[in-house]
């Protein structure tokens, strides 16, 4: 045997014996004397429970914003489509009211497509067409039939980081963006950096 090969062998019987003798933080990768709670994982249900602030947006999240915008609408006898996107602009759900006009979600859609591709809220947009019409034409130009540039979209953040937007479209002028916001407050307790 060469010399390599013994120390193999010998620090295979070392940990070998560890193990056998009770040392089972071997096994885990755990480091002796480290605190208990290091070293504990959260149990099952817990851990099941938390959203990683990393992760896309989930479909239960986009639930819960759209379930908080229609029940500031439904609290006020409204009608409205809501649509909400993930960060890529792609459509993860969307509702139409019973009662609201049919194109309702394609115009709540459109917000919150231009103001995930842009990264503000659609009410800052659109001034656009008075301060900076070479931009705001601009963008229409690139995404042609997608956007909508009126209030009522906004971006969707968690810790600064954009993961989707909110669309609603069909309340009165200056409405959409307070059922948004009704939905972001939903959305909140769901994930630590929600709507910051």
């Amino acid at each position: 045997m060469t010399g390599n090969g013994r120390l193999t062998f010998v620090a295979g019987l070392v940990v070998g014996l560890a193990l056998a003798v009770g040392a089972p933080w071997l096994a885990s990768g755990a480091v002796p004397g480290g605190s208990a709670a290091a070293q504990a994982a959260p149990p099952a249900e817990v851990a099941a429970q938390q959203i990683d602030p990393g992760a896309p947006l989930s479909l239960a999240e986009a639930r819960a914003i759209i379930d908080g915008a229609i029940g500031r609408a439904r609290a006020r006898n409204q009608r409205m489509g809501v649509a909400v996107l993930d960060e890529g602009g792609h459509v993860i759900s969307q509702d139409r009211m019973d009662g609201a006009a049919f194109n309702q979600v394609q115009y709540a859609t459109g917000k919150a497509f231009a103001a995930v591709m842009q990264r503000q809220k659609t009410a800052d947009l659109a001034t656009l067409l008075d301060t900076r019409p070479d931009r705001y034409y601009g963008i229409m130009g690139m995404y042609p039939g997608q956007v909508y540039l009126v209030q009522g979209g906004q971006p969707l953040t968690v810790s600064g980081r954009v993961v989707g937007a909110a669309g609603v479209a069909g309340l009165p002028q200056g409405e959409d963006d307070q059922a948004v916001e009704a939905g972001i407050a939903a959305w909140r307790p769901m994930r630590a950096g929600a709507g910051q």
